[in-house]
């Protein structure tokens, strides 16, 4: 099956994201660390809690998230990452007793100094543990499991290796229990990522028992709907964490489930910072917050973009002359989101100098095949070559019909674009015009990702289903991100799991850049729930591969927002560059 033909089955709008959570960092290491778990006897009562490092003790090398905690860094050169793997895992011992509810005293880590899998982002080694895991420390939490719920659209239908599967409608699915011979892929999907997290992550004697639900469908989601849901979820399950899955409309169904005290990840779409902290320390998100998205894009454009001249025009005599800006936003009130970091864009945008001489907007974002019936975008990019607009600002949200209508009126300008998880993805920018998209530059937190076969999600669900691949990168790449930083907060939690352990650990990160291009510099600030804190800028290549690449100059490098250097926004440009294999499909048609 093509990658286009999977995309028309209606790719759900989460990142998958790319990167993983370091927030494993300061706590449970086996190794030298200031956070050993606590191996107590039933007698003992030893609090675990993660502890602050000491300000006065030698600070970390830079190298990814604290990587003299081998939680930042591959075991290869970024230059050999980049060309073909995620690093040389150390000779292993054998695997742990397969099955849900074991409880295995031996986990297999790899690396040195060890990690707790082969992602370059997976925490630091807790290899065995023995002792007093305190019992029910919390609702969802027992002496020997963690309930876990996945919240899915129900309905509709799902491509996979075995042609176009149905999904059921309003009904719970409980992993722990066999399999029937007709399960839909996502539960299959689900239930090789519930062996592989129990098998590879420290979760303290108790197994991780996954739960599905499908919703009634996303066509007849409302925000009572999705309410309703998480009271009659919670009541039904009584989950420590969900993961929301919903394709659209999920945040009232995170709300309310976070106002249980249910901790929730996921999500799928980039949220303000006043979004995480109504539920402090509930609600999880791997990728920034809005603000942080528009100061990564801001920063570059006041810093790269503002203080230099025309660069890379490709419209006859621009090239050295002073910038003319245009600025493309989206109106689509269905996306809360791109409409608040479009708002913030421009504000930030005003503060460092930048006026607009036109601006356009378009009515729907989230799709890279959709038509335009209203002639906006001619109409738009008419306005902007009458203007004399150098180069686009464009404030994030997924459409494709302005290249084509710059590309039917022979006109080339600069094209700087403020990624959203979807505008990035190399599939969807192939949907551009390729003589248009090739001056387009692309600002993102999103982390950059080697070919598919070598990425750690291929590479982890391919270890639990060696057979399962296609549907591996097809979903389960899709959710390991989320599902990964669930098990890394599991597991800096320690035995007395609640979420305000898990807040603890994760607060514990210290802030370090990242030297890895594969992974992203990850810390949480206080009140702050996210955790990517740095981003790339890439340029679109068309005559890459074989539908052109998002290249990323300096090897990769990542920069913290505020830091991009002050030079032209095109000067570190080669066409050795290496390439983004980040996807993120979008549907072809509303």
């Amino acid at each position: 099956m093509s990658g286009r033909e999977r995309r028309s089955q209606g790719w759900q709008r989460y990142p998958p994201l790319a990167g993983a959570l370091a927030a494993t960092l300061l706590a449970l290491l086996v190794l030298p660390s200031a956070l050993n778990v606590p191996q107590s006897s039933p007698t003992q009562t030893l609090e675990f809690a993660p502890v602050p490092p000491d300000e006065d003790a030698p600070q970390p090398p830079e190298g990814g998230n604290t990587a003299s905690l081998g939680l930042g860094s591959s075991q290869t050169a970024p230059g050999d990452a980049l060309g073909g793997g995620l690093g040389t895992a150390v000779e292993l011992p054998p695997t742990v007793p397969e099955g849900f509810g074991e409880r295995p005293v031996t986990k297999r880590c790899v690396g040195d100094p060890p990690r707790q899998t082969e992602d370059p982002m997976a925490p630091p080694c807790v290899a065995y543990f023995e002792g007093d895991n305190f019992g029910a420390t919390y609702p969802g939490v027992e002496q020997d499991e963690i309930r876990i719920l996945f919240y899915m659209d129900g309905a509709g239908t799902s491509a996979s290796s075995r042609g176009v599967e149905q999904r059921e409608r309003d009904r719970y699915y409980d992993l722990s229990e066999p399999a029937s011979d007709d399960e839909h892929v996502w539960l299959r999907t689900l239930r090789v990522w519930q062996r592989y997290f129990n098998e590879r992550y420290q979760t303290y004697g108790r197994g991780a028992r996954f739960f599905v639900y499908f919703t009634q469908g996303e066509g007849s989601a409302t925000v009572e709907t999705r309410r309703a849901d998480a009271i009659e979820n919670h009541d039904h399950v009584r989950p420590f964490a969900v993961l929301n899955f919903a394709f659209h409309s999920g945040d009232p169904y995170t709300q309310e489930m976070a106002s249980r005290g249910v901790m929730v990840f996921g999500g799928g779409l980039m949220q303000p910072a006043a979004f995480f902290r109504q539920h402090p320390g509930q609600i999880w998100a791997f990728l920034p917050s809005m603000e942080r998205w528009a100061d990564l894009y801001t920063t570059h454009v006041c810093r790269r973009v503002v203080s230099h001249p025309v660069s890379f025009s490709g419209n006859a005599g621009e090239n050295g002359q002073p910038r003319r800006y245009g600025l493309i936003r989206t109106h689509d009130d269905s996306h809360p989101e791109l409409l608040a970091l479009a708002r913030a864009i421009e504000d930030r945008l005003h503060a460092c100098g930048v006026e607009f001489a036109a601006e356009s907007t378009f009515p729907q974002a989230g799709f890279f095949s959709q038509p335009d019936t209203t002639g906006y975008s001619l109409e738009g990019m008419a306005r902007f070559q009458e203007a004399g607009v150098t180069t686009v600002l464009w404030a994030g949200g997924l459409e494709t019909n302005y290249s084509k209508a710059a590309g039917r009126l022979n006109y080339h300008p600069e094209w700087i674009v403020a990624g959203d998880s979807f505008l990035e993805s190399g599939m969807n920018a192939s949907a551009n015009d390729p003589t248009v998209w090739d001056r387009a530059w692309v600002i993102t937190p999103v982390e950059m990702q080697p070919p598919p076969a070598e990425k750690a999600c291929t590479r982890a669900y391919t270890e639990s289903d060696p057979d399962g691949r296609a549907d591996g990168e097809m979903w389960g790449c899709n959710w390991y991100v989320p599902i990964r930083q669930l098990f890394t907060g599991i597991q800096v939690a320690g035995p007395r799991l609640t979420p305000q352990a898990v807040d603890q650990g994760f607060h514990a990160i210290p802030a370090t850049a990242s030297t890895d291009p594969l992974v992203a510099a990850c810390s949480y600030e206080p009140n702050d729930y996210t955790c990517v804190k740095d981003g790339i800028a890439m340029w679109w290549d068309p005559n890459a591969e074989d539908t052109g690449c998002y290249r990323i100059p300096e090897a990769g490098r990542r920069y913290l927002s505020g830091q991009w250097p002050q030079r032209p926004v095109d000067a570190d440009r080669s066409p050795d560059d290496p390439c983004n294999h980040y996807e993120n499909f979008a549907p072809i048609f509303g």
